[in-house]
């Protein structure tokens, strides 16, 4: 047998100790030791797309596995599993078929899976990718591809391994993603949706009216609230990484290609000024086929103060509303905003209340269904009084004093608001704990070795 080297690292202050919690297996098996040269028995822990062994871990989108059944003198069968990546290796091994095919099917869902033209056809138009599998015409998976070239670079590899761990930590099924690779590319395929994204369905002309724009946003933060939870950011908000799925009658927003590193500047913060970089190219795009690359925050501020003047008509940009929106605007894009404020803004809590009043009066479109509501419908907003009258919403009363201070509901997103189509037709619009026999207590020696990795590979 030729010598390789261990894939197992510190888990201490990585991505996997701050966001892998959900324990898959836990078992007792005799795994290979690189120094000692023999196997002993150790307990393993599989999490999402991970092995941990007492304190150290692999992440298994990196490998790749094959499982290997033999004989020897003294028993009368074993199945090998040899994981691998570059010249690294771990041999574990598990005594009996039913405790191979629970590993086996976790590994060909986290590590990768070869000959992705051999299962899947590849369709794309403006949306994200479709991997349609070519034995079943009915499996269909969005797709992520990744040339390997630009994956050269071990910083941008580490991102990409990353953003596995942590679309795996997220993921609303089981199942996704799954990772597949050919010469050239790297397939990450997902949920059956169909995802377009927010730069596409801009430059091809949909109308990004007052709910659903706002909605969208609400649940761009709520998404980011999971980030935050687990002590992490996404690194990449922009046009071009916030979908929507075209084939729901349903809003849903997914955000994908996140750039997560280890022991980097960049927080949360960083994002909410992405978002905000991201709400100015929509609120100030004309149909000129080109997003805006810059902020031009002198044009925020005098908008703004014309807006605060009620007889200010302003009509040379569709998709800006109001002065709240302006303000989220204007707050996102200074350095002391944080996701709880922002979550809480004035520009949420008027469109909630429009769209109550409009449904007490039978006034809202079927096509305007409430997408931003109270958590208990008991709860009340507070209104803000000036000199005996309730202030306008729509003005910007509240800029120097804590949204906490005037609102005391939370708001959440439920998804009933149908997708609006766009003013140009375009084609696109329209715990659980496994357990098994533990291994008997015994060690295969390192003259073993070679001759039980040699035998019959299992598939």
């Amino acid at each position: 047998m030729n010598e390789s080297n261990s894939l197992l690292r510190s888990k201490q202050e990585s991505l996997f100790e701050k966001i892998c919690q959900q324990e898959l297996i836990k078992e007792i098996l005799p795994i290979y030791q690189h120094k000692a040269k023999e196997f002993e028995l150790k307990e393993i822990r599989v999490y999402d797309n991970a092995i941990v062994i007492e304190s150290l871990y692999f992440e298994l989108s990196k490998c790749y596995h094959e499982i290997k059944f033999t004989k020897t003198k003294n028993c009368d069968g074993l199945y090998v599993i040899i994981l691998q990546y570059g010249q690294g290796r771990e041999f574990l091994i598990a005594n009996n078929e039913e405790l191979m095919k629970r590993i086996q099917v976790l590994l060909k869902r986290f590590c990768i899976n070869k000959n992705f033209f051999g299962k899947y056809q590849l369709s794309q138009r403006n949306y994200l990718p479709i991997s349609q599998a070519i034995k079943n015409n009915s499996e269909e998976h969005c797709t992520q591809v990744y040339e390997k070239k630009l994956l050269k670079d071990p910083k941008e590899f580490q991102i990409f391994h990353n953003s596995i761990t942590i679309m795996h930590s997220l993921k609303t099924k089981p199942g996704s993603p799954k990772l597949y690779e050919d010469n050239q590319k790297y397939y990450i395929l997902g949920e059956k949706m169909k995802l377009q994204s927010l730069e596409s369905l801009l430059l091809n002309g949909f109308d990004f009216r007052e709910i659903p724009f706002v909605s969208i946003i609400y649940m761009i933060l709520q998404n980011l609230q999971k980030y935050q939870q687990r002590n992490i950011y996404h690194g990449n908000i922009n046009l071009s990484s916030v979908f929507i799925n075209i084939e729901n009658e349903t809003l849903e927003v997914v955000i994908l290609f996140p750039r997560y590193l280890e022991n980097s500047n960049y927080t949360i913060e960083n994002d909410l000024y992405n978002l905000g970089i991201l709400i100015y190219q929509i609120t100030f795009y004309t149909i000129t086929n080109r997003i805006k690359q810059y902020v031009d925050l002198d044009l925020i501020n005098r908008i703004h103060n014309q807006m605060a003047d009620q007889n200010y008509k302003q009509n040379q940009y569709q998709f800006l509303y109001r002065v709240s929106q302006l303000d989220l605007l204007k707050q996102l894009l200074s350095p002391n905003i944080t996701l709880k404020r922002a979550i809480k803004h004035q520009w949420f809590v008027t469109i909630q209340q429009n769209i109550k009043h409009q449904q007490t009066h039978k006034q809202l479109n079927p096509i305007f269904l409430p997408t931003i509501v109270e958590i208990n419908d008991s709860l009340m907003i507070s209104s803000s009084l000036n000199d005996g009258k309730v202030a306008n919403f729509n003005q910007q009363i509240y800029q120097d004093q804590d949204p906490e201070e005037y609102q005391t509901i939370k708001c959440q997103i439920v998804n009933t608001i149908r997708m609006i189509p766009s003013k140009m037709k375009h084609d696109e619009a329209s715990q659980y704990l496994m357990k098994s026999k533990t291994v008997p207590n015994s060690q295969v020696k390192r003259a073993s070795l070679p001759e039980i990795t040699k035998q019959t590979t299992v598939k």
